[in-house]
């Protein structure tokens, strides 16, 4: 007694559909991820501790609590808020960037206000010499092993973080900032303060 065999293009046009709408699926999360802004995707790393860190200083060491052997960790600025900014001088975005930077800075420092700013892939004589050409006058470092960008979450340059005086982030903002918006976001944090 014979079986009835099952037909070839039935069982061909089943797997071609199938592998078809496997693919379609795919093409729909690869073509999401390439269009989706990084700069609004929340980092999982607000309203935690920030990771304490020690990087080399290049410059601005007068503006710091505690600076031994060219070596400054995030744990001796606790007590006051920090604007910590990850950038590279072959970055286009950091030029645009540093003005803003340095006029926040001159505006906020005297509210407790520290800015520290962390070249990464880059050489300290291309990161002093970035810095003079911009007139960066807040304390710049350079995270020589990758270590401190890593924990941070940083995939890109310019990436900004404001880390209250508790030593806890607050805010993370990708990409390039103006004086606006770091004034946005420190003012958000001054509002706090001065609450009851």
């Amino acid at each position: 007694m014979s079986h009835p065999k099952k037909s070839k293009p039935k069982t061909h046009l089943m797997i071609t559909s199938l592998i078809g709408i496997a693919v379609v699926g795919i093409l729909i999360v690869l073509l999401k991820g390439l269009y989706l802004n990084p700069s609004t995707v929340k980092s999982t790393l607000i309203g935690k501790p920030a990771m304490d860190f020690e990087v080399e200083l290049l410059e601005g060491s007068t503006w710091l609590p505690s600076v031994q052997n060219n070596k400054i960790k995030l744990s001796d600025l606790k007590g006051r808020p920090v604007i910590l900014n990850f950038w590279a001088s072959w970055c286009v975005s950091c030029r645009e960037e540093a003005m803003h930077m340095e006029a926040f800075w001159k505006r906020y420092r005297e509210k407790g206000f520290i800015v520290l700013g962390i070249a990464i892939q880059d050489s300290p004589e291309a990161a002093r010499e970035f810095a003079k050409l911009h007139g960066k006058t807040y304390p710049i470092a350079i995270d020589d092993s990758g270590k401190t960008s890593i924990d941070y979450g940083v995939y890109g340059v310019p990436e900004t973080f404001l880390i209250n005086e508790k030593g806890v982030i607050i805010h993370k903002e990708a990409g390039p900032v103006t004086v606006q918006l770091l004034e946005e976001i420190s003012s958000t944090y001054l509002t706090s303060q001065s609450g009851p």
